[in-house]
């Protein structure tokens, strides 16, 4: 190798060892180089051959002996349950602190609630002192003035008669009185004549007398009331199948009502005025719509000033003012007359004349159909004069002339002509559309859009409903509302009578919409009815207007509960039974049963005469349906001693009896006290008795013996208290309802599983008493004391024995009887008491 060789293979060895760092290159010369390996060689002796040979054996086996140094210290000596994440120390004083601060605050919190209810108890403490000083005061001061500060004075005492039987004073006043004698006439008149006549007296029209008769001293608003809503109603009787509110909203008759009722009401007005101005109207000629709007119009133009604006003016007199308020007081015929001499607007006669040719023959323009209406072209000419000229006119009588004859334009004002809620309503009525056809595309008003503006867009605000009242309720009946109008005169006392008895008449004339079921809200809103129409639930308002006074005045209440015979409850049974069930159940006491039932005969006890709920009576509802209703309900309550006496007016013997018989087996072993429930039932069990001889097949047999043995062991038990101990015995013998010796145990046990539970709930005061009457023949027999009865000719009657018997053998009966009463309580499959049997046992243990 030379030297050019060598220096290329130097030169490849630095280029080897360079790195691509930025650190300075280290140059050493050979001494500094050796002085290194010197410092590293004495290094590496000092730590050990141990150590050094480690390291070379690593070295040779390619271990990185560095990479290996920082894997061992990067090694954790943490365990593996330890939390990763660091975990700070516990603030010991920050809690403490906490805790402190709570605890102060809580003792705070305590001590405040304690002063409270200090504070509270000493103010009542001092309000109930001031009380009961006021009270000692006032009753001081009854005690009157002492005889001695006026000795002039004498007192007299004055006798008080109270009436032996007093009634309770009636909650009626004078006004609910009126109308309920009204409607007490009203049933008994159609529960009784018109069962023999197919004529239906008409209530609204008597109520409507009676409120102009009885009721206009009272209240003078009243009778108006009742006329306006007796007007509505005068239309073509409804079919009863028909629903009111479809049958109100398809028809036109309450439209051409509300207009002739209006237009009515306008000429009592137009002659009030002519009457106290009878100078300026110059009234004469013949009385008709012609002269009175003659001498009207001179009176309300008799000012020049009046005039101003005005068109076609003949003797100051305004033409188009003399056809309006022709129209208004509902005369077509005044109207052409009064056109036929102005001599203007011909197209305008020619329509009149037209209308008052269909007024004549009753004829409509939905009788035409699908022909062509005669003088179509013509209304419309003058519907488009109307828009073009017409809206700007200064004739304000013209304008509405106008409007009217055309039906459009509706929700103009016209305030110059319209001075008051009537003309307003009549005006929007006189434009109503009657068909489904719009000419010229004129905007024209519908039925139900002027119910609409009424009641929701006025509303009673608009109206100052709480102040002006019949005003509002004149509004609604007027647009056929006849629900809305009956609920909002409902909402005050005054006048809730009123509407009650409007909403009844409407009701009996199939007129009144109510809903389908009876726990609808008072004014209920059918998504299936058109829009703005609600529907009145009578049931509701009747109930809560009779139950004021159902208590005091049941004759009336019933009246008004008849009135619902034709409404279902809830659970489908009829609402006026259900409403008489209630009132009986609430109170039922012998006087009002009476009142409602009638009196029973006393020869048979099956059949009662009289009652309120006589004349209601049909096949439907008749008073043995309304007793089994209450009934049911009062042994629903465990009134058992009232439903058996409704049992018994409903002929429901075999329920009677059931309740009889669990009301018996409780007190049947009880001794007999005046006023207990057992001498209340004796009463009722001699009824019983006198019924069962007339009707006893309609009663299950099983039922019939188990009352039959309750009726003997009541005799039993009778005696037993009375001490008459031979009768008590033979009242058992007789039946053999406990056995005589041990050989009739089973024969007993047997025939106890065959009668009802009501007999072995007194099966032990029974076991009792018989132990009891053996054990006191034991100790007279005993005793020497005992006399057998010789002139028994039945073996068993007595002590069981003849006279000829001694008195080992007599006790040694005893012990067997005794022995057959512990055999068989032992023996019955029933859970007897653990005091029977432990005082059956020590009784028989006495006489051993």
């Amino acid at each position: 190798m030379d030297l050019n060789e060598l220096l290329q293979q130097a030169q490849r060895l630095t280029n080897e060892t360079k790195m691509d760092t930025e650190l300075p290159r280290v140059e050493r010369t050979l001494s500094q180089v050796l002085q290194a390996t010197q410092e590293l060689h004495s290094r590496v002796t000092q730590t050990g051959t141990n150590d050094l040979q480690a390291h070379i054996l690593l070295g040779s086996r390619g271990v990185d002996l560095p990479k290996l140094t920082q894997k061992l210290e990067s090694l954790s000596a943490r365990q593996s349950f330890e939390p990763l994440n660091p975990i700070s120390d516990t603030d010991v004083e920050g809690y403490l602190k906490n805790e402190r601060e709570n605890a102060i605050i809580a003792v705070i919190e305590e001590t405040n609630a304690n002063i409270f209810k200090s504070v509270e108890r000493n103010r009542m403490r001092c309000i109930y002192a001031d009380w009961g000083e006021e009270k000692e005061r006032l009753l001081n001061a009854l005690v009157g003035p002492n005889q001695e500060d006026f000795p002039d004075v004498h007192r007299q005492m004055v006798q008080t008669v109270l009436p032996q039987a007093a009634l309770p004073r009636s909650r009626l006043n004078r006004i609910e009185t009126i109308y309920a004698e009204e409607i007490c006439a009203y049933n008994q008149y159609k529960t009784s004549y018109i069962q023999q006549s197919s004529h239906r007296p008409n209530l609204l029209t008597k109520l409507t007398q009676l409120a102009k008769e009885k009721l206009n001293n009272l209240d003078n608003q009243v009778p108006e009331m009742w006329s306006v809503l007796s007007y509505m109603a005068n239309v073509s009787p409804l079919v009863r199948n028909l629903d009111p509110i479809k049958a109100r909203q398809t028809g036109s008759p309450f439209v051409q009502q509300a207009l002739a009722y209006l237009e009515q009401c306008y000429k009592q007005y137009m002659n009030t005025v002519i009457q106290k101005n009878r100078l300026v109207g110059l009234r004469g000629g013949i009385p008709n719509v012609y002269n009175t709007v003659n001498s009207f119009v001179s009176i309300t133009f008799q000012l020049p000033q009046s005039l101003v604006g005005l068109l076609d003016i003949s003797h100051d007199r305004p033409l188009w003012a003399l056809v309006y308020y022709s129209l208004r007081s509902g005369d077509l015929g005044a109207a052409v007359q009064f056109l036929k001499e102005g001599g203007v607007c011909p197209d305008l006669l020619k329509l009149l004349q037209h209308k008052q040719q269909q007024q004549k023959q009753k004829l409509s323009h939905q009788q035409l159909g699908d022909q062509e209406r005669p003088h179509t072209k013509l209304e419309g000419q003058l519907k488009l004069e109307y828009n073009n000229k017409l809206r700007v006119c200064t004739d304000p009588y013209k304008k509405a002339v106008y409007a009217i004859v055309l039906a459009c334009d509706p929700h103009e004002p016209h305030q110059e002509v319209v001075r008051t809620i009537d003309d307003f309503l009549w005006m929007q009525l006189s434009m109503l559309c009657t068909d489904e056809r719009t000419d010229y595309h004129i905007e024209r008003l519908s039925y139900g859009g002027l119910q609409s503006l009424i009641l929701d867009k006025y509303g009673e605000n608009y109206f100052n409903a709480r102040e002006k009242t019949p005003l509002y309720f004149q509004v609604l009946v007027l647009t056929g509302q006849f629900e809305s109008a009956i609920e909002f005169l409902a909402r005050t006392d005054v006048n809730r009578p009123h509407a009650v008895h409007m909403a009844i008449a409407l009701n009996e004339l199939c007129m009144l919409g109510t809903p389908s079921t009876v726990q609808q809200p008072l004014l209920y809103a059918d998504p299936q009815d058109p829009a703005p129409m609600r529907r009145l639930n009578l049931a509701r308002l009747i109930i809560m207007y009779t139950k004021c006074f159902e208590q005091t005045n049941t004759n009336e209440a019933l009246n008004y509960y008849y009135l619902l015979r034709n409404f279902k409850a809830a659970d489908g049974r009829n609402l006026m039974l259900t409403c008489i069930c209630d009132l009986l159940v609430e109170n039922c006491d012998d006087q009002l049963l009476l009142l409602v039932f009638g009196n029973p005969d006393p020869q048979d006890p099956w059949s009662y005469s009289g009652g309120i709920f006589a004349q209601f009576s049909n096949m439907v509802h008749d008073k043995h349906v309304l007793a089994t209703m209450v009934g049911d309900e009062l042994s629903q309550r465990t009134k058992f001693e009232a439903a058996i006496k409704l049992y018994l007016i409903a002929g429901q013997l075999e329920k009677a009896l059931r309740l009889l018989c669990s009301l018996l087996s409780q007190v049947v072993h009880q001794p007999a006290r005046e006023g207990s429930m057992r001498e209340q039932l004796v009463g009722i069990t001699e009824r019983m008795n006198l019924t069962l001889g007339k009707r006893k097949l309609d009663v299950d047999e099983h039922v019939l013996g188990t009352y039959q043995l309750l009726s003997q062991l009541m005799k039993f038990f009778d005696y037993y208290h009375a001490g008459e101990t031979r009768l008590a015995t033979e009242v058992l013998a007789k039946h053999r309802i406990i056995p005589d010796n041990c050989r009739e145990v089973d024969y007993c046990v047997r025939s106890l599983k065959l009668v009802g539970a009501d007999i072995v709930k007194v099966l032990p005061d029974v076991l009792l008493a018989s132990m009891d009457l053996i054990y006191m023949e034991y100790k007279q027999v005993k005793s020497g004391n005992v006399s057998a009865p010789h002139d028994d000719s039945s073996h068993g009657q007595g002590l069981g024995l003849g006279p000829s018997d001694s008195k080992e053998e007599l006790l040694m009966n005893l012990r067997q009887r005794a022995k057959a009463l512990t055999n068989m309580a032992a023996t019955l499959p029933y859970r007897m008491p653990s005091d029977t049997n432990n005082r059956l046992v020590q009784l028989e243990i006495l006489m051993h």
